[in-house]
């Protein structure tokens, strides 16, 4: 503890938190930027492997691999960066831990599903669990580190919502998932594999 106290307190801290010189925002923007790069095309692929958007072939979409790494690490550096500031608060916090591990299960799966796109067959059922899951991790992720500013009380109550609407809108999909693939066109045309 006196570790994370003194690093709180160095110069470096102090001078992130100047609230004069703002290093805090263009940090915080930095992460939410990186943020944008690594988890939306993320989502995109992952989406489409899960049949959303068939018509969009899906090769031309490992060029996004490449912006997901950078995303990444302007994200490992910006919260590097961060993690002075409020070092008592996020290193002695079980959430904080929950975030990492969520964002390096996420990653190994990235790698994964790069591998999988580039295959012969991108939509196989290995690839759709992978893509499932990494859809899991980085929504684990982002609640995480959204719960890390808030007091228990919240953090419960939005756990306690997280977990009653992932399970309504599995409910939803797992039961109105013909009628949604028919009207939206994500159904697989017959014969046809992408």
């Amino acid at each position: 503890m006196d570790l994370l106290i003194w690093l709180e307190n160095t110069g470096y801290a102090e001078w992130v938190r100047n609230p004069g010189l703002f290093p805090y925002t263009v940090f915080l923007s930095l992460h939410a930027i990186g943020l944008a790069l690594l988890v939306g095309p993320n989502a995109a692929v992952d989406m489409r492997i899960l049949g959303v958007a068939r018509s969009l072939p899906l090769a031309p979409m490992a060029g996004f691999f490449r912006l997901m790494w950078v995303g990444f690490w302007i994200n490992a550096v910006s919260g590097l960066l961060l993690l002075p500031v409020s070092a008592v608060t996020f290193l002695t916090d079980p959430i904080f831990y929950v975030k990492l591990g969520s964002i390096a299960l996420a990653a190994v799966i990235l790698r994964l599903i790069a591998r999988e796109v580039s295959s012969r067959d991108p939509a196989s059922a290995k690839a759709k669990i992978l893509a499932g899951t990494s859809l899991a991790f980085w929504s684990l992720a982002i609640l995480a580190g959204r719960l890390i500013a808030y007091s228990n009380f919240v953090r419960w109550t939005t756990v306690g919502a997280f977990v009653i609407l992932t399970l309504v809108l599995a409910l939803v999909w797992l039961g109105g998932r013909s009628i949604v693939a028919r009207s939206l066109d994500w159904a697989e045309p017959s014969g046809e594999h992408v």
